[in-house]
């Protein structure tokens, strides 16, 4: 499984792992960061993972909760109102947004 969403993986262990939250304020925070410092093929290949599970997964949110946590991710978007489908979703649109029409964070 992990093999993949491999870009997606070095998101969530590698930006959301469990000292995310002292770098950064907000899950929007760590995925621009993400976007800023990692080269656009990867970033470009982050999204096509994320729609890929989204596609895949989205009659099944436990699912998707079970892969993010297999891949890593210790962010609780339960405790910010989201789902595992809204919060990728989320992401995607973070992650396709240019500079300037991105939300304060």
């Amino acid at each position: 499984m992990t093999q993949r969403y491999l870009n997606l993986g070095r998101l969530l262990s590698g930006y959301f792992n469990q000292d995310w939250d002292f770098t950064w304020a907000s899950d929007a925070e760590v995925i621009l960061a993400f976007r800023r410092a990692e080269p656009s093929t990867q970033v470009d290949a982050t999204i096509v993972e994320v729609e890929q599970l989204l596609k895949s997964s989205s009659d099944d949110p436990s699912a998707v909760d079970e892969i993010l946590t297999s891949l890593g991710c210790e962010y609780n978007y339960n405790a910010d109102g989201l789902t595992s489908i809204s919060w990728l979703e989320r992401m995607k649109y973070l992650l396709l947004s240019s500079e300037h029409d991105l939300p304060s964070t």
